[in-house]
C-alpha cells in the first residue's frame, strides 16, 4: 500500500488544480493577475490557513 496512497493523493490534487484552467482559462488568468496585486503577507496567511486546514482534515481521516 505504501506509496500508492501518496500517488493517488497527488493525482487527485493535479486533477483538481487542472480543472479551472481547463474549463475557464480567461477566468483563471484574471485570478492570477489579481494575485499579483495581493500583499505578500496576505498570500502567506492564506497559505498558512490552507496548511492548517489540510492538517486538520488529515487528523480526521
Amino acid at each position: 500500500m505504501g506509496y500508492e496512497v501518496l500517488f493517488i493523493a497527488i493525482a487527485c490534487f493535479l486533477i483538481l488544480e487542472g480543472l479551472l484552467p481547463f474549463i475557464a482559462p480567461n477566468f483563471y488568468k484574471s485570478l492570477l493577475l489579481q494575485m499579483l496585486e495581493v500583499n505578500d503577507n496576505a498570500v502567506r496567511l492564506i497559505g498558512l490557513a490552507l496548511i492548517i486546514l489540510g492538517i486538520i482534515i488529515l487528523n480526521f481521516i
